[in-house]
């Protein structure tokens, strides 16, 4: 049986400014990272992806975030946690239309390139997304985004929700200090963050 956990007002405080952060990315998934409990990933059973879509999630995934000195999107499950996603949170119909676009990005790189993205050597899959890149974000989309858009987001939220992307990519100070608005960075710095993202 489960008791109910009394939370003080900071915590009631921080846990609600998840919800003014859900502006920025898709609201349902900022409700599965604050308010579900936290449920195991079961990783011999895939939910919503087919081998082979998992597979290309993971390859683009990891080109996206690849392993450096902190590991790669692949590394921390972003692809387990995206298939969590597709089955528990998002509708039916963004789930069809996030595998649609999975298939049309493999039909496009096949066509483009004559091989499928799963087939390209490292440097041609970086190559072909940093061109993809290019093309797709830094646009405003008001009506129908680009399955590249979303993907992009989706991997990066999910994999900085993650305790090694948090802890390893980021220097976390949870109360911060005084305003400071010129700080200099250095080339392999962490980025800065607090409460207020």
């Amino acid at each position: 049986m489960m008791k109910n956990k009394i939370i003080n007002r900071r915590e009631a405080l921080e846990r609600s400014s998840w919800v003014l952060k859900s502006a920025l990315f898709a609201p349902t998934v900022l409700s599965v990272l604050q308010g579900c409990t936290p449920k195991e990933i079961n990783t011999r059973n895939l939910l919503v992806f087919t081998d082979g879509q998992d597979s290309l999630v993971k390859i683009i995934a990891n080109t996206i975030i690849p392993k450096t000195h902190t590991p790669g999107a692949s590394e921390v499950k972003v692809n387990q946690f995206l298939d969590l996603l597709l089955n528990d949170v998002f509708e039916k119909e963004f789930r069809k239309q996030f595998l649609n676009g999975l298939k049309q990005f493999d039909k496009d790189c096949l066509t483009k390139t004559g091989k499928s993205y799963t087939s390209l050597s490292e440097k041609e899959r970086f190559n072909y997304l940093e061109a993809l890149d290019r093309q797709v974000m830094g646009k405003e989309y008001e009506e129908t985004v680009p399955f590249y858009f979303t993907f992009k987001h989706l991997i990066s939220l999910i994999y900085f929700s993650t305790e090694e992307g948090v802890k390893q990519n980021l220097n976390y100070l949870p109360i911060p200090g005084s305003y400071r608005g010129n700080i200099e960075y250095k080339d392999g710095d962490k980025i800065m963050v607090g409460n207020y993202m």
